[in-house]
């Protein structure tokens, strides 16, 4: 039984056919033991098989994982997703996402409410979304519970974990500061009297411009007290750095930088973000890591080469199974490329794209097609000769099983012969094509 087959069993047997109803009204210790069990399951299949090559290994952060961070809504995750599997099915040899089962087990049963039960529904679709592009080992998951013998937790864990935390202070207070002075942080009252933050930036750190925070019960006897002033309430700069309201926006974003060190240091990947703003805090920790911007890539391809990133994910990962070699040696010249945008910002990725990429995908198109014109050209002459209804079969692809049996048909004549040479000249137009480092692309383009 292979990682597909066993994930399923337990995903059936837990929700029956039922996925949301079930995991939505089940009682806590059901949906804890079912996350147990994802979670067993992935940490047996997904175990450490050696130093991958850092130019196409990634770690992925909890937004391109399908995660609530910065935006939970459906949409949002779905395009995420899509960025993910456009980067992995052309770019990558492996990508590990984020484990969401491996979250609900380390909060523990008394974790379990509905944001935990919404993750594990998320996670559960995710899969699913995802399923062909893990059934062939491209997008793995990523493992952050490591368990270290006294030796390795002193002489490898506790160096790395006190330098994680001293950047981690380090850029708490950094991105506290520039919170504070950008952002607008309010109080309102959902339509059946339920509260939550509102978090306005017009700065592009916060997704979408603008990130809303639901409460859940308890909310405390300060939150009670403001739910009964005018709204929305304003909070002040001195109440928000009182109530620490900024670590709801600081704190996933440096779990997720650390938990992609923590990754990048055991397993030797390299990062992979969805957003600039990420891509420099990253940069700035002073950690030599490769690191990747999905969005970069994807507004890029997107763009510039549109009808590739309009094909089927199954199309694209079934070329790269067949077109391996020609896969590895444009993946060489763009991983060359991009190598020196440090930080892949999207400006110079875009540029790459259009200055290097597509001008060889227009050369192989004209190579090609110049070269069909003028086999064309020679044969239809032929055809004029007198070669017949025959010879337009050879020329329309309509072979018989065994040419003796074409030739003996009309006597063997030299031009029905000329005429097949002719003709296998037009499959050399594929090797035209195939001489270009971009030939994978082309192919996927056409």
């Amino acid at each position: 039984m292979d990682f597909i087959d066993e994930f399923e069993d337990v995903i059936k047997a837990g929700v029956n056919g039922n996925i949301d109803g079930t995991l939505l009204n089940a009682d806590k210790d059901f949906i804890y033991e079912f996350a147990e069990t994802l979670n067993l399951v992935i940490r047996y299949y997904f175990r450490y098989d050696g130093k991958p090559n850092e130019n196409f290994s990634f770690i992925a952060n909890s937004s391109l994982s399908g995660g609530s961070f910065p935006c939970a809504a459906s949409e949002c995750r779905l395009n995420k997703l899509d960025q993910l599997a456009s980067f992995s099915s052309l770019y990558s040899d492996e990508v590990y996402i984020q484990n969401p089962f491996e979250e609900i087990v380390l909060r523990g049963r008394g974790g379990i409410n509905l944001t935990a039960r919404h993750e594990i529904i998320s996670g559960i679709y995710n899969y699913i979304y995802l399923k062909p592009l893990i059934k062939r080992g491209i997008i793995k998951y990523a493992q952050n519970m490591v368990s270290l013998c006294n030796n390795h937790r002193i002489n490898l864990a506790e160096p790395i974990a006190k330098k994680i935390q001293q950047k981690e202070d380090k850029l708490y207070n950094l991105l506290h500061d520039f919170l504070l002075d950008t952002c607008e942080v309010t109080l309102s009252l959902t339509h059946d009297k339920k509260p939550f933050f509102e978090i306005k930036s017009s700065t592009e750190f916060i997704e979408h411009g603008v990130s809303y925070f639901h409460l859940m019960e308890p909310f405390g006897d300060y939150i009670d007290h403001l739910c009964t002033k005018e709204m929305p309430y304003v909070f002040t700069k001195n109440e928000i750095k009182n109530e620490h309201i900024l670590r709801l926006i600081i704190t996933p974003l440096i779990k997720d930088l650390s938990d992609q060190e923590w990754h990048s240091a055991f397993y030797g990947t390299s990062y992979l973000c969805d957003n600039q703003i990420q891509m420099d805090i990253a940069s700035k920790l002073n950690n030599p890591v490769y690191k990747a911007n999905s969005t970069s890539f994807n507004q890029a391809l997107k763009h510039y080469l549109p009808s590739i990133k309009s094909r089927n994910l199954e199309y694209i990962l079934d070329l790269r199974n067949r077109e391996e070699e020609a896969f590895n040696v444009y993946r060489d010249k763009i991983n060359t490329m991009f190598r020196k945008s440090a930080d892949w910002n999207q400006k110079d990725i875009s540029d790459a794209f259009r200055d290097q990429i597509l001008p060889e995908i227009h050369i192989i198109e004209k190579k090609v097609k110049d070269w069909k014109e003028k086999t064309r050209s020679g044969i239809k002459d032929k055809l004029i000769i007198g070669t017949g209804t025959v010879s337009f079969g050879l020329y329309s692809g309509i072979l018989p099983h065994d040419i003796s049996h074409l030739l003996a048909a009309v006597g063997g004549g030299a031009a029905v012969v000329s005429t097949l040479i002719d003709y296998s000249k037009t499959l050399k137009g594929k090797n035209e094509a195939r001489s270009n480092d971009f030939y994978f692309l082309w192919q996927a383009k056409k």
